[in-house]
């Protein structure tokens, strides 16, 4: 029984590990919002409004959040190398 409970433990700890890095090979791509949108929501299952923001590089970011970002922050994407 003892064991049962250990391995969940274990792996739950090894896979706190190292965040992914930059590696060379890999395809680094910086955006710049440069519009906000707000959908508001007809449903009232979910009441919130949606926050889309379109950046420079034809990249689409959807949130329920407003303070997230805003127009003019940088958003880095990592294509990581196969």
């Amino acid at each position: 029984m003892k064991n049962f409970f250990l391995l969940p433990a274990i792996l739950f700890i090894m896979s706190c590990g190292e965040t992914p890095k930059i590696e060379e090979g890999d395809l680094v791509c910086e955006c710049i919002i440069k519009s906000v949108q707000i959908k508001e929501s007809i449903s009232t299952i979910e009441p919130e409004p949606m926050y889309i923001y379109q950046t420079n590089c034809n990249t689409v970011l959807n949130t329920k959040n407003s303070d997230i970002y805003h127009v003019g922050d940088t958003i880095t994407y990592v294509y990581k190398k196969r």
